[in-house]
């Protein structure tokens, strides 16, 4: 990474590659580090290279959102360029899928925690987060060389704990919450404190006496938020439990079907010669759509998708018609709609080329490269592993969609998409579609890996795998 004072005048776009590089290579060309054995051989110093090069990129990070925040107030926004708006807040969602990317690595790119910690909550300006302790105590924790932290309101993907914090040489591990001021110390006093039932209460009655009756609002928030924390604490380190976003009882399971990429087939037809549109297909269910002509607006290249997809498929299109009718309009996906799914893995970790990830966010292939998910041939790939793909009534998503969002189940024109065995075992809501269109995961694997959940845990019923 280049230094502090050379990097501020670099526009993200050509800084990106850069940028890109350091994460999927954190420590980069050094000799002692170019294969697992000497890895091995080195691993203490291979951490803290890594430890240091994500730590420079996180402080960047942190850096350039806190100066685009300053720039963009709210009336600064009324008044500049929408081009210029466009450009910074585009920036700042940049800057924070990089941090999304420095956890995914720091937690070994699990994405069943992910899914745990992601409740897709609404971001803070960092500048109103109090940035300035923060940062002190980011600063003061990240000199260890054997530990490393990430701000978690600097990302999009983690709503639990204050910091994302990976440690070799002290406690300081997981999501952990970070409190600062007398009324949080006397609050953490309280919230340890030992005694009989009769010690305690007058412990907080003193509380309230001394500190009023804001700060005992603020000791119910700071309860309820510990109380949340140890739920999805529990989750993480027992693979079960009750999630407090979602209101339910869940169990993580691992798949033995590995997930398989996609990204290559796609960096190919990226890389295909110039054509004024082109129509692929991956996996025989995603259909991919490249148009870079910069002066065809976004819904007249959608419209060019389905008409090329009319062509080369037509019954898959008339399914869509027949059976999900105009709840469900032809939908083409961007690839870097990436960039706004918290729960995927950010583009930046993906197996596609630095400057071909650039150029898909902020530069001449954005809005050019579409996705279509084809639920109709997809339908037929489940029936070839032994199951069947099928589909609620309306008036069962509709029930569905008028439940608080975090207990929803995902619908599609309005239904809900079930993959059912024989035997009548089945999984409801098939939540994992995303990981096809953001992760870069084949529908094959997806399909085999719900059948595979199936048949090994024989759930019946409504399940979030």
């Amino acid at each position: 990474m280049a230094n502090h004072h050379t990097q501020r005048a670099i526009p993200i776009q050509d800084e990106l590659p850069k940028v890109i590089r350091a994460l999927q290579r954190p420590a980069g060309d050094d000799p002692r580090f170019q294969s697992l054995e000497l890895i091995r051989q080195n691993c203490v110093e291979f951490r803290h290279l890594v430890h240091s090069t994500l730590k420079q990129i996180h402080m960047r990070s942190l850096e350039e959102i806190l100066q685009i925040e300053a720039l963009l107030t709210p009336n600064n926004r009324k008044e500049l360029p929408k081009g210029l708006v466009w450009f910074l807040d585009r920036s700042t969602q940049l800057w924070r899928r990089i941090n999304d990317a420095l956890v995914w690595l720091v937690i070994g790119q699990q994405s069943n925690v992910i899914r745990t910690v992601c409740h897709r909550k609404d971001r803070v300006r960092l500048s109103q987060a109090n940035p300035g302790p923060m940062l002190k105590f980011l600063e003061n924790v990240n000199a260890d060389p054997e530990t490393i932290v990430i701000w978690s309101d600097a990302t999009t993907c983690v709503d639990v704990g204050d910091i994302v914090c990976r440690s070799y040489s002290g406690p300081l591990n997981g999501f952990i919450e970070v409190k600062e001021g007398v009324i949080n110390e006397k609050i953490h006093d309280l919230m340890y404190t030992k005694g009989a039932p009769g010690e305690v209460v007058s412990r907080i009655l003193d509380f309230a006496e001394d500190y009023g009756p804001k700060a005992m609002k603020q000791l119910d928030r700071v309860v309820r938020q510990r109380q949340r924390h140890e739920q999805i604490a529990d989750i993480l380190d027992h693979d079960r439990g009750f999630h407090p976003h979602r209101q339910a009882e869940v169990i993580i399971s691992e798949s033995c079907v590995p997930d398989e990429s996609y990204d290559s087939k796609l960096q190919a037809i990226i890389d295909s010669p110039p054509e004024a549109r082109s129509l692929s297909c991956i996996d025989r269910c995603l259909w991919v759509y490249v148009d870079c002509n910069p002066a065809v607006p976004i819904d007249e290249k959608f419209k060019h998708f389905q008409e090329a997809l009319s062509l080369a498929c037509p019954s898959s299109v008339q399914w869509l018609r027949q059976s999900l009718g105009d709840a469900e309009p032809f939908v083409a996906v961007p690839v870097e709609e990436n960039l706004y799914c918290p729960e995927a893995i950010p583009l930046f970790l993906r197996q596609l080329r630095p400057e071909t990830i650039r150029d898909l966010l902020i530069g001449r292939l954005t809005h050019s490269v579409f996705l279509f998910f084809d639920w109709y041939v997809f339908g037929q790939l489940v029936g070839d592993l032994g199951a069947e793909l099928a589909w609620s009534t309306a008036k069962t998503g509709r029930r569905n969609n008028a439940r608080p969002e975090p207990q929803r189940l995902a619908t599609f024109g309005g239904r809900i998409a079930r993959i059912q065995l024989p035997n009548g075992h089945f999984i409801d809501g098939l939540s994992k579609i995303y990981r096809i269109l953001f992760d870069g995961i084949t529908p094959s694997s997806i399909a085999a890996q719900y059948i595979e959940h199936l048949r090994q845990h024989r759930s019946a019923g409504q399940s979030k795998p």
